[in-house]
């Protein structure tokens, strides 16, 4: 019947407590009811203030199981408390964890029949919420427990300490901790604290199964990052240095070198406080603040942003084909910004909200984690719409070869989270969704990061890129002129007869050569505000 086993070795008083209540955590079924240093009302609770700290307290929920709530139990009800992955032994020679509850329910009657009870993610125990469990009485879905304890009136106010040994010998599982009351009474308020570990991990045995690399992870993800933010310093320094004098400190100070730099150091910042939050997870079960926790996924949603941005950029052929100005950028934040809320916040309800303490799910599995899926795909069409346009007006030029290999190389890494989501759930493990997943997208991250630094590289003779401004082509006008007129769109070569003037030879053409050239600014809004071209014999 499985390969799960669990028992209860020992049933005492705990200590006594150390804090009048523990602290908030969400509890999924009835009220739930904030405690800590003092006790919240529901009422309380409904205001937004109470929805914020809520949502950031329950960050470290996911991670391990070192938790404290409290709730009210409605009668002939069952409530999910937490869940928790177990490591497996095949020998069964040592157990694959411990588990630690501790239960208070002062208003507990003697005769009213209250269950701590254990499900594990058996198709025979609790294979994950549907129709069908829902249909299960409160008595039914007690008899699908893998182990059950009724707790015991007498100890309720000093509190009743439960221990679990856990084993598995096929495979890594999912136990979830539930309350149940079948008397038909139900409990007010009833409070509870959970300690689970994974023994056999040694220093990180309070990380659940499925986090258990995630410092390793994080902190190659730290790294990586921290060797590009140094590289492109060093590129930036390298250029404001140059001898050439004021062009290349202007190429130091390109907008699209600004950006790729703020992206790298976001993404550094995010994956160093997730590193240390989950070392200091391993350690004591309980890791970062809440607040650093939500900053580091903050930085980290930002510095997907940012690389969203550089990408729809390299679709309409800036810094390759045409010139980048900061307008440019401006423009591609005011469309990208309300995606990145959205999905931030998707990110946010998806990860804690409270199913996460009774499924296998994972945020990107979540229908939360599908509606983020949803605007990356938005966004590859828009990328590949770019793309398509600006690989039309190029396709006999030299760059013609970038848009026609490289955009597709670039255009890949919008596909890379709904990939990995959908062979998750096709061909992994539940246990291995978080872990492959947060694995795959950083090093899709930081190989597309990595491949534009190498492209800015000073001295790289092969690379499409040019860091040109409109300065470089005589062009003295305010920026916003540049973007409000179709300068952005000014062709690689001058629009002759319908006749490419781009040489064929490789390397990739100067900049200033293949844009064509423009008249001088009294004369550039003229035919109706458009920028007119002319070609290169027009020149001055």
């Amino acid at each position: 019947m499985g390969d799960g086993c669990v028992g209860a070795v020992g049933q005492t008083s705990p200590p006594p407590r150390s804090r009048a209540a523990p602290s908030w955590r969400a509890a999924q079924g009835g009220r739930a009811v904030a405690t800590g240093a003092r006790r919240l009302s529901s009422r309380r609770f409904a205001s937004s203030a109470g929805f914020v700290w809520s949502l950031l307290s329950a960050m470290r929920f996911c991670d391990a199981m070192h938790l404290s709530g409290s709730t009210n139990l409605p009668g002939n009800s069952s409530i999910f408390i937490g869940k928790y992955c177990f490591t497996f032994d095949p020998a069964q020679q040592v157990s694959s964890g411990k588990l630690n509850v501790t239960v208070w329910a002062p208003s507990l009657k003697p005769l009213q029949s209250v269950h701590l009870v254990m499900f594990d993610d058996e198709a025979e125990s609790f294979p994950g919420p549907s129709g069908q469990w829902d249909a299960l009485s409160c008595t039914e879905r007690v008899r699908h427990a893998k182990h059950k304890v009724k707790l015991d009136h007498r100890k309720q106010k000093a509190g009743q300490l439960i221990r679990f040994n856990i084993k598995e010998h096929l495979r890594p599982r999912f136990w979830y901790i539930a309350l149940a009351d079948c008397s038909g009474s139900g409990l007010d308020l009833i409070s509870y604290e959970v300690h689970a570990q994974n023994v056999p991990y040694g220093w990180a045995s309070e990380l659940s199964t499925d986090k258990r690399f995630a410092p390793v992870f994080y902190a190659l993800f730290a790294v990586a990052y921290g060797v590009l933010a140094a590289a492109q310093g060093r590129a930036s320094a390298v250029l404001a240095s140059s001898k050439k004098g004021d062009n290349a400190k202007d190429k130091a100070a390109h907008p699209f070198a600004q950006i790729l730099i703020a992206g790298i150091v976001l993404g550094l910042a995010s994956t160093a406080l997730s590193a240390m939050h989950f070392v200091r997870l391993a350690a004591d079960g309980i890791g970062a603040s809440a607040i650093a926790r939500a900053v580091a996924q903050l930085l980290g949603g930002a510095s997907r942003f940012v690389l969203a941005m550089l990408l729809l950029l390299v679709s309409e052929g800036k810094c390759i084909s045409y010139v980048m100005v900061a307008a440019d950028a401006r423009r591609l934040a005011r469309l990208l910004g309300p995606f990145l809320g959205a999905c931030v916040l998707l990110e946010f309800w998806g990860e804690y909200s409270v199913s996460r303490r009774y499924t296998t799910d994972y945020v990107y599995t979540t229908p939360f984690g599908w509606a983020i899926i949803f605007v990356d795909l938005l966004l590859m069409l828009l990328y590949a719409a770019k793309l398509w346009q600006t690989h039309e007006i190029e396709r006999d030029s030299t760059d013609g070869t970038f848009y026609r290999r490289w955009g597709i190389f670039y255009g890949a890494w919008f596909l890379a989270l709904p990939i990995i989501t959908v062979l998750s759930q096709l061909a992994l493990a539940p246990y291995v969704w978080y872990i492959v997943s947060i694995g795959v997208m950083g090093t899709v991250d930081i190989v597309v990061y990595s491949a534009l630094v190498i492209a800015l590289w000073p001295g790289n003779t092969r690379t499409y890129f040019k860091l040109t401004s409109v300065w470089d082509l005589g062009l003295y006008m305010p920026e916003d002129l540049m973007e409000r007129c179709e300068a952005r769109r000014l062709p690689i070569a001058a629009v002759s007869g319908g006749a490419s003037t781009s040489p064929p030879s490789s390397p990739p053409r100067r900049l200033p050569s293949l844009l064509g050239h423009t008249r001088r600014l009294p004369n550039i809004l003229g035919g109706g505000g458009r920028c007119e071209k002319l070609s290169a014999a027009e020149l001055p």
